[in-house]
């Protein structure tokens, strides 16, 4: 998606966000009852258990060889999921609520910092097709030409990922009182989300087969680290770089339709059990400056002369802008203290799927006061 599209994307999103406001702010005219202001301070001690938000896949700049035949096999690594490095990272948040007559308008802002950590283990089924079972870096500064090497499934390092996420959410939504006289409500509305994530990406933790990687590219002048920086599609000789540390961003946009049942627990209705779900559906541009994290698979071999690679590896980029789905599912107990104050606690679940997933879950916990109305 080029800049233009992504602007008008944005301009019709606007306008349909304005639109909507306009037709409920028509609509709740009419009711006669006054306005009332509801604001909700939140905190959800979310336990995130998949980090959709940066490229799941290792590394490209680790290519490894054949000491025999220095053939050059590309990335022969696979990751797993990210595992979280702290068990829970605290998601802090605000809620805005205009309502007049049936009529809801709401705005929401959420904030969290996290740390998530990959380990990236050698995979031997990548090179079986070469009849090699280890995967090696050339030693560098020896007289003789050295390699340490990496066994079938053992580690060659971790990589740890420090993302920070900012949401914002706006809708309108009906409700639909006594569906089941004293005992359910319902509303439905339609709304957008926006979410910005930026993550810093850094491996540690090297293996003695990583070691020889940084210090091998350090001793080529190609730079320092095990990321590499490619602005052309294909690598053969610089201007591919390589750095210790590098970033990306996301921007994630699209569509909600936020619906809840809310159960009355009691006959004055102070106890209720409000169930919220909220679907969306969108896409996800990530932006991950030239860094790439997969090449193709082929059979190239290492010119130890020109420092180049016979053919170049050929870069397949894992950004862009792609479709992205999901939703995200409260159950909660409320409390109403009185008419102008209630407290409610539950719990939550959040799954977006872009380029990869995104898995959150745990306790929710939240104060209401209400200003205006009659």
């Amino acid at each position: 998606m080029t800049r233009a599209q992504r602007v008008r994307l944005a301009t019709l999103l606007f306008l349909a966000v304005g639109l909507s406001f306009a037709f409920v702010v028509q609509a709740a005219d009419a009711q006669v009852d006054t306005w009332s202001f509801v604001v909700t301070p939140q905190i959800w001690a979310s336990h995130i258990d998949k980090n959709g938000f940066a490229a799941g896949a290792p590394s490209g700049p680790v290519k490894l060889a054949n000491p025999q035949t220095l053939q050059v096999f590309g990335n022969p690594f696979v990751t797993d999921e990210s595992k979280p490095v702290d068990a829970l990272n605290p998601q802090w948040g605000i809620q805005f609520a205009a309502q007049k007559g049936r009529w809801t308008l709401a705005g929401s802002f959420q904030y969290v910092n996290f740390e998530t950590r990959n380990d990236i283990v050698f995979d031997p089924a990548a090179l079986s097709k070469f009849g090699v079972d280890s995967a090696c870096s050339p030693r560098p500064f020896t007289s003789t030409l050295t390699f340490d090497c990496v066994r079938p499934g053992e580690r060659f390092a971790q990589e740890f990922v420090d993302t920070t996420r900012i949401d914002m959410d706006f809708s309108a939504s009906y409700f639909f009182p006594d569906v089941v006289p004293g005992f359910l409500d319902l509303s439905v509305g339609g709304g957008v989300k926006v979410i910005r994530a930026t993550a810093t990406r850094q491996f540690a933790n090297l293996s003695a087969a990583a070691v020889d990687n940084v210090a091998f590219i350090s001793a080529v002048g190609r730079g320092n680290g095990l990321y590499e920086l490619c602005p052309k599609d294909e690598e053969s000789i610089p201007p591919c770089g390589f750095r210790d540390r590098v970033k990306s961003s996301t921007w994630l946009y699209g569509a909600t339709i936020p619906m809840s049942a809310t159960f009355h627990l009691t006959q004055d209705a102070r106890w209720l059990l409000p169930l919220n779900v909220t679907p969306f559906i969108g896409a996800e541009t990530r932006n991950d400056r030239d860094v790439v994290y997969e090449f193709d698979n082929g059979n190239h071999v290492l010119n130890t002369t020109t420092v180049a690679i016979v053919p170049p590896l050929q870069v397949n980029r894992l950004d862009g802008t792609t479709f992205a789905y999901g939703a995200t599912v409260d159950a909660t107990v409320r409390y109403l203290i009185n008419e102008t104050v209630s407290a409610y606690t539950g719990m939550r679940v959040q799954y977006i799927k872009g380029h990869e997933k995104y898995l959150a879950y745990g306790p929710l916990f939240g104060l209401s006061v209400r200003f205006g109305g009659k």
